[in-house]
Protein backbone atom coordinates (compact mmCIF):
# COMPACT_ATOMS: atom_id res chain seq x y z
CA UNK A 1 0.00 0.00 0.00
CA UNK A 2 1.13 3.53 -0.72
CA UNK A 3 2.82 4.80 2.46
CA UNK A 4 1.13 8.22 2.47
CA UNK A 5 -2.23 6.59 1.81
CA UNK A 6 -1.68 4.22 4.72
CA UNK A 7 -0.73 7.12 6.98
CA UNK A 8 -3.81 9.08 5.94
CA UNK A 9 -6.04 6.08 6.64
CA UNK A 10 -4.53 5.76 10.14
CA UNK A 11 -4.99 9.50 10.67
CA UNK A 12 -8.60 9.24 9.56
CA UNK A 13 -9.22 6.35 12.00
CA UNK A 14 -7.73 8.38 14.86
CA UNK A 15 -9.75 11.47 13.98
CA UNK A 16 -12.96 9.45 13.72
CA UNK A 17 -12.39 7.94 17.16
CA UNK A 18 -11.57 11.34 18.66
CA UNK A 19 -14.79 12.66 17.17
CA UNK A 20 -16.72 9.76 18.71
CA UNK A 21 -15.19 10.59 22.10
CA UNK A 22 -16.17 14.24 21.68
CA UNK A 23 -19.71 13.24 20.72
CA UNK A 24 -19.82 10.94 23.76
CA UNK A 25 -19.28 13.98 25.96
CA UNK A 26 -21.85 15.91 23.95
CA UNK A 27 -22.21 19.61 24.66
CA UNK A 28 -20.87 19.27 28.21
CA UNK A 29 -17.37 20.73 27.59
CA UNK A 30 -18.77 23.80 25.81
CA UNK A 31 -21.54 24.12 28.39
CA UNK A 32 -19.11 23.95 31.32
CA UNK A 33 -16.81 26.51 29.69
CA UNK A 34 -19.75 28.81 28.94
CA UNK A 35 -21.08 28.58 32.50
CA UNK A 36 -17.65 29.23 33.99
CA UNK A 37 -17.32 32.33 31.80
CA UNK A 38 -20.81 33.48 32.76
CA UNK A 39 -20.07 33.13 36.48
CA UNK A 40 -16.76 34.97 36.07
CA UNK A 41 -18.54 37.78 34.21
CA UNK A 42 -21.31 38.06 36.82
CA UNK A 43 -18.81 38.08 39.69
CA UNK A 44 -16.79 40.76 37.91
CA UNK A 45 -19.95 42.80 37.39
CA UNK A 46 -20.86 42.43 41.07
CA UNK A 47 -17.38 43.51 42.12
CA UNK A 48 -17.70 46.71 40.06
CA UNK A 49 -21.18 47.31 41.49
CA UNK A 50 -19.88 46.76 45.04
CA UNK A 51 -17.16 49.34 44.38
CA UNK A 52 -19.81 51.72 43.00
CA UNK A 53 -21.98 51.04 46.04
CA UNK A 54 -19.10 51.86 48.36
CA UNK A 55 -18.54 55.17 46.56
CA UNK A 56 -22.24 56.02 46.72
CA UNK A 57 -22.40 55.30 50.46
CA UNK A 58 -19.37 57.55 50.91
CA UNK A 59 -21.19 60.34 49.03
CA UNK A 60 -24.35 59.78 51.08
CA UNK A 61 -22.38 60.12 54.33
CA UNK A 62 -20.81 63.30 52.98
CA UNK A 63 -24.20 64.84 52.21
CA UNK A 64 -25.69 63.72 55.54
CA UNK A 65 -22.83 65.49 57.33
CA UNK A 66 -23.23 68.49 55.04
CA UNK A 67 -26.96 68.71 55.78
CA UNK A 68 -26.26 68.49 59.51
CA UNK A 69 -23.72 71.33 59.24
CA UNK A 70 -26.12 73.45 57.19
CA UNK A 71 -28.93 72.79 59.68
CA UNK A 72 -26.75 73.89 62.60
CA UNK A 73 -25.78 77.06 60.75
CA UNK A 74 -29.43 77.69 59.85
CA UNK A 75 -30.44 77.44 63.50
CA UNK A 76 -27.71 79.89 64.49
CA UNK A 77 -28.75 82.38 61.80
CA UNK A 78 -32.37 82.15 62.95
CA UNK A 79 -31.28 82.86 66.55
CA UNK A 80 -29.24 85.83 65.36
CA UNK A 81 -32.35 87.38 63.78
CA UNK A 82 -33.60 88.20 67.27
CA UNK A 83 -30.36 90.01 68.07
CA UNK A 84 -30.00 92.26 65.01
CA UNK A 85 -30.15 96.03 65.52
CA UNK A 86 -30.54 97.23 61.93
CA UNK A 87 -32.40 96.39 58.77
CA UNK A 88 -29.11 95.87 56.98
CA UNK A 89 -28.06 93.17 59.46
CA UNK A 90 -31.51 91.63 59.26
CA UNK A 91 -31.36 91.45 55.45
CA UNK A 92 -27.87 89.99 55.49
CA UNK A 93 -28.81 87.26 57.95
CA UNK A 94 -32.04 86.58 56.03
CA UNK A 95 -29.98 86.03 52.89
CA UNK A 96 -27.77 83.56 54.77
CA UNK A 97 -30.87 81.77 56.05
CA UNK A 98 -32.27 81.51 52.52
CA UNK A 99 -28.87 80.30 51.30
CA UNK A 100 -28.73 77.61 54.02
CA UNK A 101 -32.28 76.48 53.22
CA UNK A 102 -31.39 76.26 49.51
CA UNK A 103 -28.15 74.38 50.28
CA UNK A 104 -30.01 71.92 52.51
CA UNK A 105 -32.64 71.34 49.81
CA UNK A 106 -29.93 70.81 47.15
CA UNK A 107 -28.03 68.38 49.36
CA UNK A 108 -31.23 66.48 50.20
CA UNK A 109 -32.01 66.16 46.48
CA UNK A 110 -28.53 64.84 45.74
CA UNK A 111 -28.72 62.50 48.74
CA UNK A 112 -32.08 61.17 47.54
CA UNK A 113 -30.61 60.51 44.08
CA UNK A 114 -27.72 58.59 45.63
CA UNK A 115 -30.16 56.61 47.80
CA UNK A 116 -32.12 55.60 44.69
CA UNK A 117 -28.91 54.58 42.90
CA UNK A 118 -27.92 52.62 46.01
CA UNK A 119 -31.19 50.67 45.96
CA UNK A 120 -30.84 49.97 42.24
CA UNK A 121 -27.26 48.70 42.68
CA UNK A 122 -28.24 46.51 45.63
CA UNK A 123 -31.10 45.01 43.65
CA UNK A 124 -28.82 44.39 40.65
CA UNK A 125 -26.19 42.75 42.89
CA UNK A 126 -28.92 40.60 44.45
CA UNK A 127 -30.15 39.48 41.01
CA UNK A 128 -26.59 38.70 39.90
CA UNK A 129 -25.95 36.74 43.10
CA UNK A 130 -29.12 34.70 42.59
CA UNK A 131 -28.09 33.98 39.01
CA UNK A 132 -24.57 33.02 40.11
CA UNK A 133 -26.02 30.54 42.60
CA UNK A 134 -28.31 29.05 39.95
CA UNK A 135 -25.58 28.76 37.31
CA UNK A 136 -23.09 27.40 39.87
CA UNK A 137 -25.54 24.67 40.83
CA UNK A 138 -25.98 23.69 37.18
CA UNK A 139 -22.22 23.96 36.57
CA UNK A 140 -21.45 21.62 39.48
CA UNK A 141 -23.84 19.04 38.07
CA UNK A 142 -22.40 19.38 34.56
CA UNK A 143 -18.81 19.16 35.84
CA UNK A 144 -19.58 15.91 37.66
CA UNK A 145 -21.22 14.49 34.53
CA UNK A 146 -18.29 15.65 32.39
CA UNK A 147 -15.74 14.18 34.80
CA UNK A 148 -17.51 10.82 34.64
CA UNK A 149 -17.57 10.95 30.82
CA UNK A 150 -13.91 11.96 30.65
CA UNK A 151 -12.76 9.21 33.02
CA UNK A 152 -14.19 6.67 30.61
CA UNK A 153 -12.10 7.94 27.70
CA UNK A 154 -9.32 10.18 29.02
CA UNK A 155 -6.53 7.60 28.70
CA UNK A 156 -7.64 6.55 25.23
CA UNK A 157 -7.95 10.18 24.13
CA UNK A 158 -4.45 11.06 25.32
CA UNK A 159 -2.99 8.03 23.55
CA UNK A 160 -4.86 8.87 20.35
CA UNK A 161 -3.70 12.49 20.45
CA UNK A 162 -0.11 11.39 21.05
CA UNK A 163 -0.25 8.95 18.13
CA UNK A 164 -1.83 11.62 15.97
CA UNK A 165 0.99 14.07 16.70
CA UNK A 166 3.60 11.48 15.75
CA UNK A 167 1.75 10.48 12.59
CA UNK A 168 1.07 14.10 11.65
CA UNK A 169 4.77 14.93 11.35
CA UNK A 170 5.43 12.15 8.83
CA UNK A 171 2.68 12.84 6.29
CA UNK A 172 3.53 14.87 3.19
CA UNK A 173 2.35 18.47 3.81
CA UNK A 174 0.40 18.89 0.56
CA UNK A 175 -1.71 15.77 1.22
CA UNK A 176 -2.05 16.69 4.87
CA UNK A 177 -3.31 20.19 4.06
CA UNK A 178 -5.87 18.80 1.62
CA UNK A 179 -6.99 16.23 4.18
CA UNK A 180 -7.46 18.91 6.86
CA UNK A 181 -9.43 21.17 4.51
CA UNK A 182 -11.73 18.31 3.58
CA UNK A 183 -12.17 17.30 7.21
CA UNK A 184 -12.98 20.85 8.29
CA UNK A 185 -15.79 21.07 5.74
CA UNK A 186 -17.07 17.47 5.73
CA UNK A 187 -15.88 16.06 9.11
CA UNK A 188 -13.92 13.41 7.15
CA UNK A 189 -11.01 13.62 4.77
CA UNK A 190 -11.21 10.08 3.39
CA UNK A 191 -13.85 7.54 2.47
CA UNK A 192 -13.68 3.84 1.70
CA UNK A 193 -15.45 2.97 -1.53
CA UNK A 194 -18.75 1.11 -1.27
CA UNK A 195 -19.07 -1.19 -4.21
CA UNK A 196 -18.44 1.08 -7.18
CA UNK A 197 -19.33 4.31 -5.36
CA UNK A 198 -17.57 6.89 -3.23
CA UNK A 199 -18.17 6.17 0.43
CA UNK A 200 -18.60 9.85 1.14
CA UNK A 201 -21.04 11.18 -1.46
CA UNK A 202 -22.11 7.80 -2.96
CA UNK A 203 -21.53 8.95 -6.52
CA UNK A 204 -20.61 6.18 -8.96
CA UNK A 205 -16.95 5.95 -9.90
CA UNK A 206 -15.54 4.68 -13.25
CA UNK A 207 -14.58 0.96 -13.27
CA UNK A 208 -10.92 1.76 -13.97
CA UNK A 209 -10.88 4.16 -10.99
CA UNK A 210 -12.32 1.43 -8.77
CA UNK A 211 -9.57 -0.94 -9.86
CA UNK A 212 -6.90 1.64 -9.09
CA UNK A 213 -8.42 2.44 -5.71
CA UNK A 214 -8.51 -1.24 -4.74
CA UNK A 215 -4.82 -1.52 -5.57
CA UNK A 216 -4.21 1.14 -2.89
CA UNK A 217 -1.09 2.24 -4.75
CA UNK A 218 -2.13 5.80 -5.49
CA UNK A 219 -3.97 8.57 -3.67
CA UNK A 220 -7.16 9.26 -5.62
CA UNK A 221 -9.80 11.90 -4.99
CA UNK A 222 -13.48 11.50 -5.68
CA UNK A 223 -14.23 13.72 -8.71
CA UNK A 224 -17.51 14.77 -7.08
CA UNK A 225 -16.73 15.45 -3.39
CA UNK A 226 -12.89 15.46 -3.51
CA UNK A 227 -12.52 13.05 -0.56
CA UNK A 228 -9.47 10.80 -0.68
CA UNK A 229 -10.58 7.30 -1.71
CA UNK A 230 -9.36 3.95 -0.41
CA UNK A 231 -10.61 0.40 -0.12
CA UNK A 232 -11.04 -1.31 3.25
CA UNK A 233 -11.08 -4.79 1.68
CA UNK A 234 -14.80 -5.32 2.11
CA UNK A 235 -16.62 -6.37 -1.07
CA UNK A 236 -20.08 -4.90 -1.54
CA UNK A 237 -22.59 -6.74 -3.70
Amino acid sequence: MNQTLEQLIKLQDIDQRLMEIKEHMGDLPDMVESQESEIESLEGDNQKKEEGLSEIEKNIRHHVTEIEDFTIKLKKYKEQLFLVKSNKEYDAISQEIDHMKSSIADSETVQLTFEEEKLELKESIKLNTTKIERVTESLTSNQIELDVAMKETIHEQKELESNRDILYKDIEPNYLNTYEKLRSSRDVGMASIIGAACGGCYSQLPPQTIIEIKENKHIINCPNCSLFQYWNGVEEF
